[in-house]
């Protein structure tokens, strides 16, 4: 059932372990937990909401899933929570969560309202839209690791990134928060890393000279752009190399 997923979720899909315990912070219509389930890669799942109706979606459509895969609705159990809460009271525990299509001031709160996430048995999967940078940092400052954070591209062509992270409880200061070190560093985002270095640079472009023209400082921001220009200079150079 991956023709439900979208970009997005098919990156944050990729990260889900083997036989997990899903928990899906969000889930909407539970296209993520539903699919994961229906192709074998998860023994269980809590699809949880803080509203009613997309609970009410997600309902609907898992018994429209359950009648040709019979079983699904055993497997899957729907949460009205705000965010994490109470998932740690559940059986079976939480091995893997999922928070997805939420701004990165948002997910940070959720975590940090939910204690028992550090637990470095608990792999956390991380889709911001917004405030990346803001997120990055939190992590940072809370002990949760960024193990890998993948680049994908939807099919309107905008760039999204999701972060997989661990509580490990060392603390540190990421070097690139607005670009992301992780990101950077990882091999798979090969062919989308220049695409995501040009579009950044544009960003922060606007950004300085705005803040400059306003008087205002942007340190953070100049910093990003000198390191997103570098890097595509290289990119660019290691091209003409290789014909």
């Amino acid at each position: 059932m991956n023709h439900l997923l979208d970009a997005r979720l098919l990156c944050a899909a990729s990260f889900v372990r083997a036989d997990a315990v899903l928990a899906d912070v969000g889930t909407d219509h539970a296209y993520l937990p539903i699919a994961l389930l229906a192709d074998g890669r998860i023994r269980y799942a809590y699809a949880a909401d803080i509203a009613r109706g997309p609970l009410a979606s997600a309902r609907e459509h898992l018994a429209a899933c359950a009648a040709e895969l019979p079983g699904l609705e055993d497997r899957i159990r729907l949460v009205l929570t705000d965010g994490l809460c109470g998932l740690d009271h559940y059986a079976p525990a939480v091995t893997d969560i999922t928070v997805c299509g939420m701004g990165g001031e948002l997910i940070a709160r959720i975590l940090a309202d939910a204690p028992f996430v550090r637990d470095g048995g608990i792999r956390l999967i991380l889709q911001p839209m917004t405030m990346q940078a803001y997120l990055r940092v939190w992590l940072g400052e809370n002990g949760f690791a960024v193990e890998a954070e993948r680049l994908c591209r939807t099919a309107n062509g905008k760039l999204y990134t999701v972060l997989c992270c661990r509580f490990t409880g060392d603390s540190y200061v990421p070097v690139h928060p607005i670009l992301g070190d992780a990101l950077l560093a990882d091999e798979e985002n090969g062919a989308l890393l220049g695409a995501y270095l040009t579009e950044m640079a544009r960003r922060l472009g606007r950004i300085v000279d705005g803040k400059h023209g306003a008087g205002e400082e942007c340190r953070a921001e100049s910093e990003a752009l000198s390191c997103a220009n570098t890097l595509l200079e290289r990119m660019c150079n290691d091209k003409h190399k290789g014909e």
